[in-house]
């Protein structure tokens, strides 16, 4: 869980999927202060794996799928899917840091 560096408050997991490269801060609820992303390279190699693991495995039972017929493979490529997109928030929440953004 990650923290405000300021107050010390816990900040919601959902807010972790709101920054982006563009636009790093997020504002703590509590304090009101901006907070910006202290490792974005972190975040991007996270990003970046999390893609690149649910795109192959999407492909793979794509290409499994058109060669069989076989309808299971879309609640596979479902499942893959749901299932790197909560490992890849679960380790931004477990990795991202923060630090009060400079003016």
């Amino acid at each position: 869980m990650v923290a405000c560096p300021k107050c010390g408050n816990k900040i919601p997991a959902r807010k972790l999927l709101l920054p982006t490269r563009f636009d790093s801060s997020i504002t703590c609820a509590t304090c009101a202060s901006k907070l910006q992303w202290k490792n974005k390279g972190t975040g991007s190699l996270i990003g970046g794996v999390g893609g690149g693991v649910g795109s192959g495995l999407g492909a793979l039972f794509g290409i499994w799928w058109l060669q069989t017929g076989n309808v299971a493979y879309l609640g596979l490529i479902v499942g893959v899917i749901v299932a790197v997109f909560f490992a890849v928030w679960m380790a931004l929440v477990k990795f991202t840091k923060f630090e009060p953004q400079s003016p």
